[in-house]
C-alpha cells in the first residue's frame, strides 16, 4: 500500500473513533443529566423543609429564606416536638416498632424456611398465596381483621373459659398478634425473601448436622440462622421502616393510641391550628407563636415531618453497609 492510500484509511479510522467519543459523551451527559433532575425531584422538597424547619418563623415570607435561611433558629423544632409531644411518641414509637418488627421478622422467617426446605402437601399453592398478598391492597383485609379482632378466640378455648370472646380492638395486643401469625405489613414479601435467602444456602451443611444428631430446630438455630444473617438484617430493616410509617393497622386496630408518633403526627397535621393551641401555655413568650398564620402552621407541619422521619435517617445511617450487602445476598432480585 502507498503512503497516500495508508493516510486515507487512516483519516475515516480516526473519523470513526472522533465520531463514537463524541456519542459516548453525549450519551453519558444527558444520562447525568437525567440523574441530576431526579435527584433534585426527591430532594428538592426535603431541602425546602429542612431550610423551613431552621428559619425564623418572623422571616418565613422572605423571598431570601428559600434556601437559606435569612436568620436561623430552631423555635419551629421545639413548637413541633411539643405538638408532637416528642418525648413521649419517640420512645413508644421506638419500641413498639421494634417488637412489631422482630415478630413479623421471625414469622416470616419460619415461613420462609418452610417453603424452602420441607415438603409438604400444597407447598407451592401455599407460597403462591403468600406471595399473591404482596399485590393485595391491606384494604382488602380490613373488614375480616376488624371482626377477628372484635371477637378474638382461639378454637372457641377462651369464650369457653370466659364466657365470651376477647375484644382486642383499641389494644397493642392486636397489632402483636397480627405480625406474629404473618399477616402484618408486607409479610409476603418477607416470606420470599426469607425463601430466596434458605434456598441460597447449600443443604450439605444441614445433611451434615443431621447426620451428627443434630434436631430440626438445632439445625435451624445453629447451623441456617447463623448464615442467613443478611436476610436476615434486610427484612428487619424494611419491616421496622414501614412499620414506622404505617398508620392503617394502627389506625384500624389502636386508633386511640395518640402515643404512636405518625398518629399523632397525622392528628396534629390534621388541624394544625388546634394542635398548636391546644400547646400555647407551653411555648416560650419570647416565641414569634404565631396562631391562625396559614404560612406558619405550614412551616410547623414541614417541621413535623422531619421529625418524623429523621430518626430512620438515623437508623439507615448506622446499617447502611450491611444493609446493602444484605439486599445484594438476599436474592430480592434473582
Amino acid at each position: 500500500m502507498t503512503i497516500k492510500g495508508a493516510k486515507s484509511a487512516k483519516k475515516p479510522m480516526t473519523q470513526a473513533r472522533a465520531a463514537k467519543k463524541g456519542k459516548a459523551f453525549l450519551l453519558g451527559f444527558f444520562r447525568y443529566l437525567l440523574i441530576i433532575c431526579l435527584s433534585y425531584l426527591i430532594l428538592a422538597p426535603i431541602l425546602i423543609n429542612i431550610t423551613t424547619a431552621f428559619t425564623n418563623p418572623r422571616d418565613l415570607n422572605f423571598p431570601s429564606s428559600v434556601w437559606i435561611p435569612a436568620r436561623a433558629s430552631i423555635e419551629n423544632w421545639h413548637v413541633s416536638m411539643l405538638m408532637l409531644d416528642y418525648g413521649k411518641s419517640l420512645p413508644y414509637t421506638l419500641w413498639f416498632t421494634a417488637v412489631v418488627a422482630i415478630l413479623q421478622t421471625v414469622s416470616a422467617m419460619l415461613a420462609g424456611y418452610s417453603f424452602a426446605r420441607l415438603k409438604f402437601p400444597g407447598r407451592s399453592i401455599f407460597f403462591a398465596l403468600a406471595v399473591f398478598t404482596i399485590v393485595v391492597p391491606p384494604q382488602m383485609f380490613m373488614l375480616p381483621q376488624y371482626l377477628f379482632f372484635k371477637e378474638f378466640d382461639i378454637f372457641g378455648i377462651i369464650k369457653a373459659i370466659t364466657g365470651k370472646p376477647l375484644n382486642l380492638l383499641g389494644s397493642s395486643a392486636s397489632l402483636f398478634v397480627l405480625n406474629a401469625l404473618g399477616m402484618g405489613l408486607k409479610s409476603g414479601l418477607y416470606i420470599y425473601i426469607f425463601r430466596q435467602t434458605f434456598r441460597a444456602l447449600p443443604k450439605e451443611l444441614e445433611e451434615a448436622a443431621y447426620i451428627d444428631g443434630a434436631g430440626f430446630m438445632r439445625t435451624f438455630t445453629g447451623i441456617v440462622l447463623p448464615s442467613a444473617g443478611p436476610g436476615i438484617l434486610t427484612v428487619g430493616v424494611l419491616s421496622y421502616v414501614w412499620s414506622w410509617n404505617d398508620s392503617h393497622y394502627v389506625q384500624l386496630f389502636d386508633n386511640t393510641n395518640v402515643k404512636f408518633l405518625m398518629l399523632a403526627f397525622n392528628k396534629a397535621t390534621g388541624s394544625v391550628d388546634e394542635a398548636l393551641a391546644s400547646i400555647s401555655s407551653k411555648v416560650p413568650v419570647n416565641y414569634a407563636f404565631l396562631l391562625k398564620s396559614p404560612v406558619y402552621e405550614a412551616a410547623i407541619a414541614k417541621t413535623a415531618a422531619l421529625l418524623v422521619f429523621l430518626p430512620l435517617v438515623v437508623l439507615y445511617l448506622i446499617v447502611q453497609r450491611k444493609f446493602v450487602q444484605g439486599v445484594e445476598r438476599s436474592g430480592i432480585v434473582g
